[in-house]
C-alpha cells in the first residue's frame, strides 16, 4: 500500500473512516448532554476518583474522600433529580461521617482517573456539574479512539474491500448502550 492508504487502512483512503468517526461524535455528544448530571452508572463515586486526583495530586486511598466535595455533588444530584425515585435524600448536614454519593471506586485502577482529572485540574474552581461534563469529554475521547482502534484492528485482519471493515466500527459508533456508557464518567 503507499499513499493515504498506507496510514489509514479503511476503504477509500479513509472516507468511510471519516464518516463513521463523525457520526461517532454527533452520537458521543448528544449522549453527552441529553443524560442528566449523575444519571450513568456509579458516576458520582467515579467522579469523586478523578477530582480527588485533580484536587490533591496524588492518588487517592481507599477510604479517602472530601466532605465540601461530597456535599457539592450531593447537592447536584438531588437538584437534577438523581434521588427522585429513590425515597431517600443524603442529610448534607453531616459532619463526622461521609455524606452518601454511591459505592467507592477507589479500589479501581487508576489509568482512566488519570486522565478524567486533567480536566478538572484545569477548571477546579467551577461548578461541579461543569466538572462532570468535563469529564465526560475525556470519556467521549476514548469512545472516539476505541471506535477508531476497532476499525484499526479489523482493517488489519481482513482483505481491503470487505464489508466489516466499516460495519465494525459503524456498529460500535451506532450502538446505543455502548455510547451511552462510553460517554459516562466510569
Amino acid at each position: 500500500m503507499t499513499g493515504p492508504d498506507r496510514f489509514i487502512p479503511w476503504l477509500d483512503g479513509g472516507r468511510w473512516e471519516r464518516i463513521i468517526l463523525l457520526a461517532a461524535l454527533v452520537h458521543g455528544i448528544l449522549y453527552l448532554v441529553v443524560v442528566p448530571p449523575w444519571q450513568h452508572y456509579d458516576e458520582p463515586t467515579h467522579f469523586e476518583y478523578a477530582w480527588l486526583i485533580a484536587e490533591r495530586g496524588t492518588l487517592p486511598r481507599p477510604g479517602d474522600y472530601d466532605p465540601g466535595m461530597r456535599r457539592e455533588v450531593a447537592a447536584s444530584m438531588i437538584e437534577h433529580g438523581f434521588f427522585r425515585d429513590l425515597g431517600f435524600q443524603p442529610n448534607l448536614l453531616l459532619e463526622h461521617e461521609p455524606i452518601w454519593i454511591g459505592i467507592s471506586e477507589l479500589d479501581h485502577p487508576p489509568f482512566y482517573y488519570l486522565l478524567a482529572s486533567l480536566p478538572l485540574w484545569l477548571i477546579r474552581y467551577s461548578d461541579v456539574s461543569i466538572q462532570l461534563y468535563a469529564a465526560r469529554g475525556i470519556s467521549l475521547a476514548l469512545y472516539l479512539l476505541t471506535i477508531w482502534l476497532g476499525g484499526q484492528i479489523v482493517a488489519e485482519l481482513v482483505e481491503k474491500d470487505h464489508v466489516l471493515r466499516w460495519a465494525v466500527p459503524a456498529t460500535m459508533a451506532l450502538l446505543p448502550a455502548f455510547t451511552d456508557l462510553m460517554t459516562a464518567v466510569n
